[in-house]
């Protein structure tokens, strides 16, 4: 049977691409040999158990991209990926290059939109691979996002979308009570006004690591960690209606447009939160801990991460 995407462009006309898998396996060992470009695509609590598995079987002079990466995907990749792993180019993007969601598992996606650019860094590590990496990962994808390198591996770190997602469950869900909903609340498109303040303070608080990282280190062009409102107007300029502030230009961002909160529905028909969603379970313990990590290492107060990471820990 054909795979198919249906790719939702920036007009609102829907693009229907079909294809059909050379190999679908869970067996490292028929998957790996012969690849030399090899795209991690999975949440980051995944990572270890697929570096570990395909670490045997891994090729001299490949290529491993995190797509996203999440912080601390190259050292997990120095540490479990071997002898094979050591001549590696590691490849780590700052997010998803647009917005999807599951129509059918294992037959159909959705695509909700592209970025209009994606920050990447790569390591090379010695690595000679057999064709240009950046422009490899462009045919890849396809013309959007238009891939960009970033000065240096940290700067991605930083750059991380981790950021978004726990400040707005925060917000959202902070003062639930615990009762049923009986529909499922817009994800962006229902940013309150506590959401859109933290996550403005949280980005504060990783541009001044930045600059203090590069204060220290005048050797680390940290250029790239830029405030999420700038972000927001250089990834997705052509797709938001509103630029008047950050709360406005996520709210009328049309990637996102339906997107809503991960919820779970009980037998009678209402939902309740899911917070083993991603946007948990990832971007808390290998996202915003990291950022706070960092960020203390710098040397730069956290109150807002501190005060999204209190309430996320008693949640998990």
């Amino acid at each position: 049977n054909h795979f198919v995407v249906n790719f939702r462009e920036k007009d609102g006309t829907n693009n229907i691409i079909t294809s059909r898998p050379n190999m679908i396996t869970n067996d490292a060992s028929k998957a790996v040999p012969g690849c030399n470009l090899i795209i991690f695509t999975v949440p980051a609590f995944a990572h270890e158990g697929y570096f570990k598995a395909i670490a045997p079987y891994l090729e001299p002079n490949s290529v491993i991209v995190g797509l996203p990466s999440q912080p601390g995907f190259q050292f997990q990749c120095c540490e479990f990926l071997g002898l094979g792993g050591r001549t590696c180019a590691i490849v780590s993007f700052e997010s998803l290059p647009w917005a999807c969601r599951i129509g059918t598992f294992g037959r159909e996606v959705q695509v909700l939109g592209p970025k209009d650019t994606l920050a990447c860094a790569i390591i090379r590590r010695g690595c000679r691979p057999q064709f240009p990496i950046l422009r490899a990962i462009q045919y890849i994808i396809g013309k959007e996002p238009k891939l960009t390198v970033a000065a240096n591996y940290l700067s991605i770190n930083l750059l991380a979308d981790a950021v978004v997602h726990p400040p707005m469950m925060y917000g959202t869900w902070k003062d639930w009570n615990g009762e049923p909903m009986d529909e499922k609340p817009l994800f962006y498109q229902g940013l309150n006004d506590f959401s859109a303040d933290l996550l403005g303070k949280v980005s504060d608080e990783l541009v001044s690591t930045a600059q203090a990282i590069e204060q220290k280190y005048p050797e680390m062009n940290m250029k790239d960690v830029i405030h999420l409102f700038d972000w927001y107007k250089l990834n997705y300029k052509d797709s938001i209606k509103d630029m008047s502030s950050l709360k406005m230009a996520m709210k009328t961002c049309s990637a996102y447009d339906g997107l809503v909160h991960p919820m779970k529905e009980i037998p009678d028909g209402k939902f309740v939160p899911d917070f083993k969603y991603r946007y948990m379970t990832e971007d808390i313990p290998f996202g915003m801990v990291v950022f706070r990590g960092i960020a203390e290492l710098a040397g730069v107060p956290t109150p807002a991460m501190d005060e999204t990471l209190a309430w996320g820990q008693k949640i998990l």
